[in-house]
């Protein structure tokens, strides 16, 4: 009996595993395209792991990194437009 359990659930496993793919790619082309950032545990702060790792489910948390990181986004996106209007600019008094 608990070969066929183990079966089951191993294709249970399987089913959400090839989900979760189809889910992604989906999101991919028809959702807000997203990037996943990894954070580690800062120095200084090893005794309070478990702590940093409930933040992932904190809401609040959630909404303050989203907010920082996307002021973050938009700063890099800026410059990264102005080097390339610069080096437009500059290909194009070459010609």
């Amino acid at each position: 009996m608990m070969g066929l359990r183990e079966r089951i659930l191993k294709r249970e496993k399987r089913s959400m595993e090839r989900y979760k793919e189809e889910r992604e790619t989906f999101e991919k082309v028809m959702g807000t395209p997203k990037i996943n950032v990894s954070v580690e545990l800062p120095k200084g702060y090893e005794d309070r792991r478990e702590d940093f790792l409930d933040l992932e489910k904190e809401k609040s948390f959630l909404k303050d990194a989203n907010r920082a990181l996307g002021r973050v986004v938009k700063k890099h996106l800026k410059m990264k437009e102005k080097a390339e209007k610069e080096k437009a600019a500059e290909s194009k008094d070459k010609q």
